[in-house]
């Protein structure tokens, strides 16, 4: 018993420490349709004529600035992760999003272009649900299904969509929202840091910590293995692989799919190194 008195306050120490430092601020939102065959070994997560609905319910939001410490820094990144719990990426369910070059994503903010997420880009995602589905490695990854990645949206219909996002909520999550549809994959950013809107970038822009980074969503799923292989996909009357030739018989089956959407808004920080004890 005195040995749980002398440990109690040593945690409580442990935690306050931990748990007072500068921890993720933050809202955002995941939700969709999504089939994952063979979600946890014979199980299957919705099928593709019947996706389920999916609602990742997020409760942690980061973004982690990482510097290019390199001679020539125009390689500056940007991780974000959507997540339900504060565990490492390897036990958690997440949506994680890369910006491998800030200073690209910048200008393209700055000129009103939408972001498009995909296999190739400077932004990549991929949905991990190491918890719902923990035996399953094969995505789901973002990449859009065709060759347009955004739809077309003016400036003034992004401001009017930033300013009327209500961050961390939908209004309704199975269906896709305007001005995306399915097949796209893609992100129209609110907010990126100090840049602004008409502004030019420099090549080394970077996001900092602190700095706010907000946008709204769409992206289309689909296996990883398919995507990275470029494999040409059985029977969507699509040229996958470049051939030439449609649908051939040498095709793979997709196995996993669906969209997800929602929103974020939040400030750069570190990523939590340890993890405060219950």
């Amino acid at each position: 018993m005195k040995t749980m008195r002398l440990l109690a306050p040593t945690l409580l120490t442990f935690a306050i420490l931990f748990g007072a430092c500068s921890g993720p601020e933050g809202k955002g939102i995941v939700g969709g349709e999504l089939f994952i065959e063979g979600c946890d070994g014979a199980d299957h997560y919705g099928t593709s004529s019947f996706p389920a609905y999916f609602d990742l319910r997020v409760n942690y939001v980061l973004g982690e600035p990482v510097q290019d410490e390199s001679d020539f820094p125009d390689s500056h990144r940007l991780d974000i992760r959507l997540q339900r719990g504060t565990n490492s990426m390897e036990d958690a369910d997440a949506l994680y999003i890369q910006f491998a070059r800030v200073a690209a994503t910048a200008k393209r903010y700055a000129s009103y272009q939408l972001i498009p997420v995909a296999l190739g880009e400077p932004v990549q995602a991929t949905l991990s649900l190491y918890l719902t589905c923990p035996t399953f490695f094969d995505g789901p990854e973002a990449h859009p299904q065709g060759d347009v990645a955004c739809p077309a949206v003016t400036p003034e219909e992004q401001d009017r969509l930033c300013a009327e996002v209500e961050f961390g909520k939908l209004a309704v999550i199975p269906t896709p929202q305007a001005p995306f549809e399915l097949g796209h994959s893609c992100i129209l950013l609110c907010r990126f840091g100090s840049v602004r809107r008409g502004d030019p970038v420099a090549d080394h822009y970077e996001i900092n910590y602190e700095d706010e980074v907000s946008g709204i969503y769409f992206f289309t799923l689909r296996n990883r293995r398919i995507i990275y292989n470029n494999l040409e996909i059985c029977a969507d009357s699509i040229d996958n692989d470049n051939d030439g030739r449609i649908d051939e018989e040498d095709c793979a089956r997709v196995t996993t799919g669906g969209f997800v959407q929602g929103n974020f808004q939040l400030k750069a920080h570190r990523a939590k190194s340890v993890q405060v004890i219950p």
